[in-house]
């Protein structure tokens, strides 16, 4: 064991919550390894927060700058704030779903890894005020711009004018009111999970209690349930229904897939630069970047896997309504963007994460991990935007594009690392913390 942890005496036990067979260990840790470094409290997370909101007003001034008859820049301002928004909610619901995954599996070795995924999965309330500005937008200003099934609900229909009767179809889902309403029951769900699994760990910290990690297994048996319906129907909501006649029961898992895996390169991201810092010495280990990295390589395998199902079976199918969404993706410069999602988002990753000695080693975590958050960009980018410009791919302006993305992710990324100098690095009494600080994997 190293300096930051060892073991004396008696008092916190080794192992599962229930084993209450084991002789009873004093886990001492050393206060700075737990300890965020300064700064993530104070100036640079003022900074981030500082550049977020400059994001903001690029994007802002950009969608207005460029409005055009029809708000076309309002549009595309609309659209890159999307793709940073969504950006900021999948890693949140990433890291709420592991959460709750490795307490409904007792994962031990993950302990002293899953502050982290507490702490970005109580930031839904940080993601609904980033994303209520699009809402806002689409409802008072460009009326259904990106989201175009909106437009005949607040825009009265000229006579004669041409009825998508699809649509009509759809409206008892496809309507304002209950998009509305299922939006709030998403994020409600999110919030109280989040905010419950926080809060349990975090009491954890000071009472030492070992029944809240029963609970906290109790809330996670139902709550991945929820998780996984709110996921789906937020994926078909918010990115599916940019394009509402196209449908994909396969959306919500492809939708899932790029939380989980977005979430854990987050994790990895977090954790080594940590590590870089001198802090988690002893308590995160390369035994645990090679498991992390372990999950990156099955999650990288897992979103190719479904991603390539979808386009395969729609392909093969060959049902207007399906393929024009990759119609639209093969011409005009999108198809150069998938291409580089096919390598990047795979191939590259894959490969990389496929060597022991890469997953062990934390400049080479910290690399893919950036690369493969970088790719998540891409794949959301390359959802929303050809629905802003499906005949071009609009990057003349680039520079809305530019805040619009990265503002939410700066937002968010400041009150993650306030988030995190707000307590302990890891949770210091959980019973299972001496199984995950003797972790060893032998794969």
């Amino acid at each position: 064991m190293s300096h930051a942890a060892s073991h004396a005496g008696h008092g916190q036990r080794r192992g599962h919550a229930d084993d209450h067979n084991d002789h009873d260990h004093v886990i001492r840790i050393d206060p700075a390894s737990v300890e965020a470094p300064a700064a993530w409290g104070g100036t640079l997370s003022t900074l981030l927060i500082f550049l977020g909101f400059a994001g903001l007003v690029v994007t802002v001034f950009g969608g207005y700058a460029a409005a055009g008859e029809h708000f076309e820049g309002v549009i595309h301002a609309t659209g890159s704030w999307l793709v940073g928004a969504l950006f900021c909610i999948t890693l949140s619901l990433g890291a709420l779903g592991l959460t709750m995954i490795f307490h409904q599996f007792n994962a031990g070795w993950s302990v002293t890894a899953r502050r982290q995924l507490e702490n970005m999965a109580s930031l839904f309330p940080v993601c609904l005020a980033i994303f209520a500005p699009v809402l806002l937008v689409e409802l008072f200003i460009t009326k259904g711009g990106l989201y175009h099934w909106m437009h005949r609900f607040l825009v009265e229909a000229e006579p004669g004018a041409h009825v998508d009767t699809l649509l009509v179809k759809k409206e008892n889902f496809l309507n304002i009111p209950f998009f509305l309403i299922r939006a709030a029951a998403y994020f409600g769900v999110w919030i109280y999970l989040g905010r419950r699994m926080f809060t349990l760990s975090r009491t954890q910290d000071s009472t030492g209690d070992r029944g809240l990690t029963v609970k906290a297994r109790f809330t996670s048996a139902w709550g991945l349930l929820a998780f996984a319906l709110t996921t789906a129907f937020a994926g078909f909501d918010w990115a599916m229904s940019t394009d509402p006649h196209f449908y994909s029961t396969m959306w919500g898992v492809y939708f899932f897939a790029g939380s989980i895996l977005s979430a854990t390169a987050m994790l990895v991201l977090i954790l080594s630069l940590l590590r870089a810092k001198g802090k988690l010495i002893g308590l995160v280990t390369d035994e645990h970047f090679h498991d992390l990295g372990k999950l990156l390589l099955s999650f990288t395998v897992f979103w190719a896997y479904i991603s390539f199902s979808q386009y395969f079976l729609i392909w093969y199918s060959n049902i207007p309504e399906e393929t024009s969404w990759y119609i639209h993706r093969r011409q005009h410069g999108w198809q150069n963007l998938g291409f580089v999602l096919c390598v990047g988002h795979f191939v590259v990753p894959f490969l990389f994460l496929l060597f022991r000695g890469t997953k062990k080693s934390i400049l080479a975590m910290i690399v893919v991990s950036l690369w493969i958050l970088t790719m998540h960009v891409g794949d959301l980018f390359y959802i929303i935007r050809p629905e802003v410009y499906d005949a071009k791919m609009g990057l003349d302006l680039w520079w809305i594009d530019l805040g619009g993305v990265l503002g939410p992710i700066l937002l968010y990324a400041g009150a993650l690392l306030r988030k995190a100098a707000s307590g302990p690095l890891i949770p210091l009494k959980d019973p299972r913390l001496a199984e995950a600080l003797a972790h060893k994997n032998y794969i």
